[in-house]
């Protein structure tokens, strides 16, 4: 059985997979009526693919990073906060960052597959 945790994991990476395709779908359809010349949007998908995924990559890093250590201390002692970095918080990042990392993934193979095919 697979847990509640990687339940939640796929469940959202699948919704927000679909939203992305959703995006993608309209704004193609949106330049293929501005411009008829459809030979020279055929890449679109698989470029669009790997500029959401280097995008979700950064925002996962980011938010791995930004729960580290050093973020936390600079931010204490620069912002003089009384909350202090602790195990839990860098844990509580990391699940975070995974859900964006796991996406990364994901659409880093949908543009492969793409790429394959030759769309």
């Amino acid at each position: 059985m697979i847990s509640l945790a990687w339940k939640s994991l796929l469940k959202w990476t699948i919704k927000n997979t679909l939203i992305i395709w959703v995006a993608n779908v309209l704004i193609f359809t949106i330049i293929t009526l501005l411009d008829q010349n459809v030979s020279v949007l055929s890449a679109f998908f698989t470029k669009a693919a790997l500029f959401e995924t280097g995008i979700a990559f950064l925002v996962g890093g980011i938010m791995a990073f930004s729960s580290s250590a050093l973020p936390s201390k600079a931010r204490e002692h620069i912002s003089k906060s009384e909350q202090q970095w602790s195990i839990d918080n860098l844990k509580a990042g990391e699940r975070k960052a995974n859900k964006y990392l796991l996406l990364a993934v994901v659409l880093f193979v949908q543009s492969l597959i793409i790429s394959i095919l030759g769309y």
